[in-house]
């Protein structure tokens, strides 16, 4: 894989992430009212995240993004990792930037052109936000 094509998988990720980005803002903000939005919380957020995901997947592999599957799993991991630690989301434009960054950085850690000590190196601070974000939402 030359740098052409790197950055070409980089930029049609972050294009997806995007696009993929904007059905979120569709949905509305408030399905419902009183103590059942716990449940209806419970099992519509996982299932958003994972069609937001499942389309961009399909935008990245129409962009001929290869393999577009490690692309879309692990730019929404990304995304959370940086949104729930170092970001925030204080307005729709930093969202939009956030969730562009997170699945270009997922399209390059996951790229072949990258070695493996360079995809761990990359990786690593990612899974320690990560890790951090989950550890601050169980205390």
């Amino acid at each position: 894989m030359s740098g052409g094509e790197l950055i070409r998988r980089c930029l049609v990720a972050a294009a997806a992430a995007v696009l993929a980005a904007l059905v979120p803002q569709v949905v509305p903000g408030r399905l419902c009212d009183g103590p059942g939005c716990l449940l209806v919380g419970i099992i519509a957020v996982p299932l958003l995240v994972f069609g937001v995901a499942l389309l961009a997947w399909a935008i990245m592999a129409v962009g001929r993004v290869r393999p577009a599957w490690p692309v879309a799993l692990g730019g929404p991991l990304v995304f959370f990792a940086l949104v729930s630690t170092v970001a925030g989301v204080p307005n729709i434009v930093v969202f939009f930037v956030v969730a562009a960054a997170s699945y270009a950085f997922a399209a390059l850690v996951t790229a072949d052109a990258l070695s493996r000590a360079w995809q761990v190196a990359l990786a690593a601070p990612v899974v320690v936000l990560f890790g951090w974000s989950v550890a601050r939402l169980l205390r």
